[in-house]
């Protein structure tokens, strides 16, 4: 064989094995995920910063060039990123990203969404017509999420599909075995009430077995008004509520009200991967912010 062009195979080859799959994630929560089944055989950007909200971004040159540049796009679905990520995917030149292309993951596809609205309209606040889209504070649930993610890492490098197929596995026995620790420990809380501010958590508060007794937020988006913060008060006491909780990025002050009025501490928990130094990864923050209610409970 001729030795220049062993040589350009061999370069090939070596270029081939060291390749990363270039990822871009809209949310902290799913490139955690994607780094969980990808190990090292991705890079991995995500758009959305822990502390933002990812349902009020706007779509940015950067954003598209981003994804242009991507052999992968992982988007949350379920409507949380529909007032940017379609503009987003319009611009980009890159078809394989676009929805439909063998480069974009929908990370919500085969979840069965809660709070599923019969028939959404308008008057009943900003809902999403395909259900609460917060899934990734839920580590079992996210299951489903991640063998999304293993499926479009195997379309774009199905070389490492059992590379990944086996970092899918472990994500599993791990969230598992975390989520039944927490709910064993949670077993003696059962029912207890929670308010809260918006629906961020409501998937984890569903499956550590604690009951959502009313929302700060009288529809979904909509600011509450002094009367409705006045009926909160005066309808439940700490023996009704046992905590308050909220999203970093609402009005911690009317929060507060709620929470001293009733008689029970207020949790601002971390909405996101990377929110604080104690959820690096996505089974932290489940972790975290469990173990937050539970002391707040009165757990030890």
């Amino acid at each position: 064989m001729n030795l220049k062009k062993t040589a350009t195979l061999v370069c090939i080859s070596a270029l081939s094995v060291l390749a990363t799959v270039r990822v871009t994630t809209t949310t902290t929560d799913l490139k955690c995920l994607v780094e969980k089944i990808g190990g090292d055989k991705v890079e991995v950007t995500s758009l959305v910063r822990p502390l933002q909200d990812a349902h009020y971004l706007d779509a940015t040159p950067g954003m598209v060039m981003r994804i242009s540049r991507s052999d992968l796009f992982v988007e949350n679905g379920f409507e949380l990123e529909m007032g940017w990520v379609p503009e987003v995917l319009r611009e980009t030149r890159n078809r394989d990203v676009r929805r439909g292309g063998k480069g974009h993951v929908n990370a919500s596809r085969g979840i069965q969404a809660i709070q599923v609205p019969d028939s959404p309209s308008r008057d009943q606040g900003d809902v999403h017509p395909s259900g609460n889209p917060h899934y990734t504070l839920e580590p079992v649930v996210t299951q489903q999420a991640a063998r999304n993610i293993a499926d479009g890492l195997i379309r774009v490098d199905e070389a490492n599909a059992a590379f990944y197929l086996a970092n899918l596995d472990a994500y599993i026995e791990e969230s598992n075995a975390l989520v039944e620790k927490w709910q064993e420990k949670f077993s003696e809380l059962e029912g207890t009430g929670v308010i809260k501010f918006h629906s961020h958590f409501d998937y984890m508060l569903k499956k550590l077995g604690l009951r959502i007794v009313d929302a700060i937020e009288p529809l979904p988006g909509l600011a509450p008004s002094a009367g409705h913060v006045a009926r909160l008060i005066s309808r439940y006491d700490e023996n009704s509520v046992g905590v308050v909780i909220m999203e970093p990025w609402h009005d911690e002050r009317v929060a507060r009200q709620v929470a001293e009025g009733i008689g029970v501490e207020l949790l601002v928990l971390d909405p996101a991967v990377g929110a604080s130094e104690d959820t690096p990864c996505i089974l932290a923050l489940f972790e975290h912010n469990a173990h937050r209610v539970y002391r707040a409970l009165g757990g030890e």
